[in-house]
Formats: structure tokens, sequence, C-alpha cells
């Protein structure tokens, strides 16, 4: 029933406003019952405006402590903004945003106007913005990952308590810092200071770029070392700029993981002074390593074998198939066996093999290989087996009757002429073979019970090998020396392994003796032979010093004497072309000249030769040399035939402290360059001189564009006075690259050359670093 009283709403502005609001709006006495509703409230309650007359306010209203508030305040203030939740005709609920204000009428009635804008949707959004912050707050502090976020200016603004924990720094510690901040004392991965301009987050705020996986070592305040982070860096951007406002990285510790491969470096070095042949090879059957040990048995050089298949390079011959050895070691990531091998020589050879499964540090499985030649030993024990043949007939028979009389099938120990015994978990010998009885001097009793560490002349060592079979099942080649009763000593290689009962229990452990005394035997005659060839080696050196010592001598008296008389003959020849010139026909003055000039080219030829002898025979001064040194030196004593050609010499970065003769280096370098300059072609002379570094030598090369050199005639260019051109066409004895050479191979190097008959040459040569 509708208030007649109200219809003045219906006239004027208000009643025009009252009914076209897209908001709900009541019209309500102080009591809460309601006077009118537009036509937005019938839509919002799903109700008629008689329905929401009806119900009233508190049929509307949900009555809680923020609509007593509301009316608390529109009471107290005439007017209140509220957010209260209502209830529709079907029950629902939503929330809406009321505001309330208290007006007189015409007639002097006091009345409320109340407007109601539906927020439901908005509070639906506040809710889940707000289960998004709780959410993405829990996981920015429960991260493993470090975060960081800095500012446009590279200032930490936030960080995570992951990236405090990393770090070593609380927030506090850092806050505002940038990242050329000296605390960081950042580095590369090299060791080299990582300036703060570089760092990863400078440089996305820098490019607008992301920055991925970075290695950067940061001071670690805890312990005092260095913290090793893998750094991702985003910059990010407001709407519509093209700069970021801001940015985040994330960072994870992976000091460890340096930690393991500094360690992987260190076992790769102890890899390569093993004895036994040790190389990888991943499940394409590529070789990933290979060690010093491979090389020597094989053949096959660190480069060769690298990338190479290994089975294919090896000729591998399988006893029992390939994909069997792959599904065992698929299985129990290891194999043991013999396999049959082809060296680079092609000679075939048997090696005792141990395959391993591993996992390196990026995921990738590889198959790590120790092979061990047993050739020698398969011949032996091929021969012992043939010797054993008869005897294994016997034995037989001897172990059925051994069947009868005994438990246990002892006759398969007292066969073998190695010492065996059985050891107890308590490490006392529970039986033994004759061997045994044999080699220690005590009969089977009396050896019994008895700590089997006792009879070897180093009882720790002996007691260590049989606990080591106990923890890993195996042991093989364990040296030790066995003490007789008499005191004698044998020395001897065990082999041991476990055994178990019927159930699976370990009960004891079963261990072999080889006796070594021949090999020890062996290498003492060998070490005895090295030291008398190290005497006989001794004894040739001094009688090689003595004959240099005669051959410098030689060489002096020999030069002098053959100078003289060649300054004799071309001063006497120039004195008759003098006092007799005008009695001189021409043909008789071009003799003389040609005599005079022959005179001349041989004692040049024999002063060139007294330069080869002296660097022959010199004992070579090493020291530390700077090459750039050396080259300025060697330009200044060019300097006129450069400046006259117009010559360019260049040069990469090279050896500053190169362990070598200076004197040497200057007369090595010189003769090449020189030489560059005087075969020039047509063009202005380009020298260039590079350097590289190899395993544990330099490798140099002289680079011209000068006239080439046929490739047939490369071989012997080397040789003392070897000329490929005339005198007349270019000066010299055709000594200097025999110096050169000498020079080379006294530093341990060698030197060869590469040209082209007018395409310029390189001379190459090498000298150990």
């Amino acid at each position: 029933m509708v208030d007649n009283s109200n219809s003045d709403l219906n006239r004027g502005v208000y009643g025009s406003i009252f009914k076209s609001s897209l908001d709900a709006m009541l019209i309500t006495k102080p009591d809460g019952s309601i006077l009118a509703a537009n036509p937005s409230a019938e839509k919002m309650f799903r109700m008629t405006q008689e329905e929401i007359i009806i119900a009233g306010r508190e049929r509307l209203l949900v009555q809680d402590e923020s609509l007593k508030s509301a009316l608390h305040q529109c009471v107290q203030n005439g007017r209140v903004k509220a957010e209260l939740t209502f209830q529709r005709k079907d029950g629902s609920l939503f929330h809406g945003e009321v505001t309330s204000t208290i007006f007189t009428d015409a007639d002097g009635m006091i009345k409320t106007s109340m407007s109601i804008r539906d927020i439901t949707p908005r509070k639906q959004n506040e809710k889940a913005l707000k289960e998004s912050k709780a959410r993405y707050k829990s996981l920015y502090e429960t991260m493993i990952q470090g975060v960081v976020y800095q500012d446009k200016k590279g200032r930490i603004v936030s960080m995570n308590p992951a990236a405090e924990k990393i770090m070593g720094y609380t927030f506090k510690q850092v806050k505002n810092r940038t990242s050329e901040d000296p605390i960081w004392q950042a580095i590369h991965e090299d060791y080299t200071p990582f300036p703060g301009d570089e760092h990863p987050s400078m440089v996305a705020l820098k490019t607008g770029k992301e920055v991925k996986n970075v290695i950067m070592g940061v001071k670690y305040p805890p312990r005092g070392g260095y913290t090793w982070l893998n750094i991702h860096a985003v910059p990010e951007f407001e709407n519509g700029q093209d700069k970021p406002y801001q940015v985040y990285t994330t960072f994870e510790d992976i000091t460890e993981h340096r930690k393991i491969e500094e360690e992987l470096k260190r076992h790769a070095a102890l890899l390569d002074v093993s004895y036994e042949a040790i190389f990888s090879w991943n499940f394409d059957s590529k070789i990933l390593s290979w060690n010093q040990g491979a090389e020597r048995l094989y053949g096959y050089s660190y480069h060769e074998a690298i990338g190479a298949r290994g089975h294919e390079l090896l000729k591998t011959e399988f006893t029992g198939g390939f994909q069997e050895i792959l599904k065992k070691l698929d299985q129990d990531q290891t194999w043991s066996g013999e396999l049959i091998h082809q060296m680079k020589n092609g000679k075939k050879i048997i090696v005792e093999s141990r395959l391993q499964l591993i996992t390196d540090i990026s995921g990738e499985k590889i198959v790590l290989e120790t092979n061990r030649d047993v050739t020698n030993r398969k011949k032996v024990e091929e021969k012992l087996k043939e010797a054993m043949n008869n005897l294994e007939e016997q034995v037989e028979e001897r172990t059925q009757e051994l069947i009868r009389a005994n438990d246990y099938n002892r006759n398969l120990i007292e066969t073998s002429l190695d010492p065996q015994v059985t050891i107890g978990p308590d490490g006392r010998i529970t039986d033994v073979n004759r061997a045994t009885e044999k080699v220690t001097g005590y009969s089977r009793v009396e050896l019994i019970g008895t700590d089997f560490a006792d009879y070897f002349t180093n009882p720790e060592d002996a007691k260590k090998g049989y606990q080591q079979v106990f923890h890993y099942g195996l042991v093989r080649d364990y040296p030790l020396e066995i003490k007789h009763k008499n005191n004698s000593l044998t020395p001897v290689l065990y082999n041991a392994s476990v055994y178990r009962d019927e159930h699976g229990e370990v009960v004891g452990v079963f261990a072999a003796a080889r006796d070594i005394t021949e090999r020890k035997n062996a290498e003492e005659e060998l070490r005895k032979y090295w030291e008398n060839l190290e005497e006989q080696v001794k004894l040739r050196t001094e009688e090689l010093a003595k004959s240099n010592a005669d051959l410098k001598q030689f060489a002096y008296v020999a030069s002098h004497d053959l100078r003289e008389p060649l300054r004799m003959i071309t001063n006497f020849l120039q004195l008759l072309e003098r006092r007799y010139k005008d009695k001189l026909d021409d043909d008789a003055r071009e003799f003389i000249n040609f005599a005079v000039d022959g005179a001349k080219r041989l004692d040049s030829m024999i002063i060139d030769l007294l330069e080869y002898s002296r660097i022959a025979n010199k004992d070579v001064m090493f020291t530390e040399v700077d090459l750039d040194k050396v080259l300025d030196k060697i330009k200044l004593n060019l300097n006129i035939a450069i400046n006259e050609n117009h010559a360019r010499i260049t040069h990469d970065n090279l050896p500053t402290t190169l362990r070598a003769d200076e004197n040497q280096m200057v007369l090595l370098f010189q003769n090449l360059i020189g030489n560059a300059i005087k075969y020039r072609s047509e063009n202005e002379p380009k020298i260039h001189v590079s350097c590289k570094k190899q395993r544990n030598f330099f490798q140099f090369a002289v680079r011209d564009n000068g006239i080439g050199i046929e490739p047939k005639h490369l071989e012997r260019i080397f040789t003392i006075f070897q000329r490929l051109h005339t005198h007349q066409e270019y000066e010299g004895s055709g000594i200097g690259l025999s110096i050169a050479q000498r020079i080379v191979h006294q530093h341990g190097g060698e030197i060869w050359a590469e040209s082209e008959l007018g395409n310029g040459t390189t001379f190459y040569f090498t000298l150990r670093s």
C-alpha cells in the first residue's frame, strides 16, 4: 500500500531523478518502515515496490554491527556513507554501497533518502586481489631462489628471505644500495672484478631487456669467502612507458656446484697420472675424455680419440654383445669383464674392463671406462690351464673323496698354488690351504683362529684390506708382504671377496694372494739397469762435451787459417789490378774482378760458418725474454732496410716472459724478417708476426707478401749455404735459415715453411713454453 502523502515525489526534478536513477533508492521513516522504492530498487531486490514497502528495512538489510554503526552515524550527522549487506526476495545476499541522508518534507515529517549501489563484483574482485596478494607474498617469502627488486636508479627496494640467506645480508643492511656499491666485491668466473654497471640488473635497466644465466661471485660476510650466483634479471614497465621503472632479479646459490666442478677438475688431473687407460663416452659412443694412460696403451693421441666412436676406434670385440653390456649398465650402473681391443699399430690386446654409468652435472648419462692390459697374464693362464688339464682330473677324483669326507668343498683352495684363506667377520682365520702353510711356515691348525693381520709386515694395512672387503664386497690387487716364520718375506697382491650362506648373509671373506717375487726381482733388475744406464749416459755426455770443445777449437783455427790466405789473394789481386791497370785488357780486368768477388764471398761464407758454429756450440743462456722489446731492437737494427723498402712490420700480442736466450731470439727473428724484406715482390713489404699458445709450447708465424717459394724447394731451404737465387739477383751466403733452424732446435722446437710462388711465404716455428 503506497502512502499517498508521498505523491509530491512524483513532481519536480527530485521525482524525475528518483525514478530514473540507476542506483536503487528508498525513502524510509526513522522507525525503518519504507515509504517508496524506485524501479532500480525493484530490479535490485527482485521485488515490486509494494513487496519492498511490506518487507521493510529489517528484512532487506542484514542486521549486523555495520548496520548499527551506519544508523548511529546517520542520526548523529544527518548523513552517512557505508557498505552494508542486503537480502533479495529469494534470500540471496549482496553487498551494497549506501548513501543515506535525513531530510524533512514539506509537511515537516522527518524522512531518510537511501541510495544503494550493488558492489558485489567489486567486493569479489577485492577478495580475489587480496587472496592473490597473500599467495604472492607467501611465494615471495618461501621461495628457495633469492629475489631482489631495484628501482629505476638501481637502488634496492625489496628482497625476500632467501636472498638475505644466500647473500649474507639483511634487507636493512642493503636497503637503497646499488649494484655499484663496493660492499659486493663482485667477481667474474675467472676471478676478475665484475664492475657494478655491468651487473645483470643494471644492464636490464639500461637496455630494457632480460639478462639470463649470468654467473657472478659476491662477498659472503658470514664465512668470509664468496657465494656464487646464477642470475636472471627482468625489467618491468608501466603502461605506455619504453623505459623500465624497476627491475627484479632472481638468483640461485651455485656455490656447491662450483665446488663440484673444481673437484671434477682435480679428479681429471688425477686420472691423467693413472697407469690404467681411462676414458668416458656418451650413449652415442662418442669419446668425451681420454687420459694419458689411454694414449700409452692404445697409441691414439688425445686429439685423435676425442669425438671418435670409441668401440669403432678400438675395434672392440665383445664376448656377450654390446647391447647386453648396456642393459647391465642400465640395471646395475656398473659392468666388468674382458674385451678385445685393437691398438693403433694393429696389435690386438685383451683388456680387463670396468664400466660405470654416471651422471654429470648437466644431467647427461655418460660411461666411465677403465681398462688394464691383461694380454700377457691371459697367455700365462692359458699355458697354466694346459699344464693343469691332467691335474684337474686328479683334483676331481680327490674332490669326490673329500666331499664324502667333509661337509664343504675344501679341495678348491687346496689345489691352488696361490696362498688362500677364509676370514671371519672378527678378522680371524677360519681356514687356509697348503700354499698358505708353506708361505707362512705355520700349520693349518696353528693358523686357524688367529688374527689374519698378524702374518704381514704391516698388520694395519692387512686389517684395512679385509675391512674394505666387508664394506665394498671385494678388493683387487691389494699389495701386502707376508712374513714367514723364519722371517723371510714374500711380496703378494691379494684379491678378495665376501662369501655368503644359503640365506644370502655375508659370513666371511675369501682371499687369494699372488706371489709377485719374480716381478719385484725384475723391477729391481730394471732399476739397476737404469742406474747403470745413467752412469753410461753421464760418461757419454762428458765425452761429447770434450768433443764439442775440440770442435770449437778446430773451427776457430780452420777459419783463421782459411781467411788469412783469402785476404792475401784478395790484396794481391787488387794490387795487380791497380799496378798493371793500363797493361791489362778488359777480359783480364773482368777475370780479376771475378776472382776478388769470389774470394770476398768465400770470406763471407767462412764468417757465416763461424757464426753457425758459435751458435751450435754456445751454451744457451735462458732468461725471461720480452718479445715486444726484441722486435723493437730488430726494427732498430734493420732501420735502413725498412725505410728504403717502405716495409710495414706488425705483430699480435707476443709473450713477454718467454724462457729463452735473448740474443738468439734477436738473431732468429732478424733473419726471418730480414729475408722477408730482401725477397720482396713489387708491392711494399708487409710482414706480420703472430703467436698462439698450444699445450706446452708457443707456435709463432712470420708471414710476408714477398716473391714466395716453389713448394718443391721448401725442404732444402734450411740446408747450410743452400741458395735458390744467384748472387747477382740477391746478396747473401744462404746460411741465415740454417742459423734460424739451429736456434729453434736448441730451444726444443721445430721450424718449417709454407709458400707458393708469387703468393708470399709463412715461416712457422715452435718454442717450449
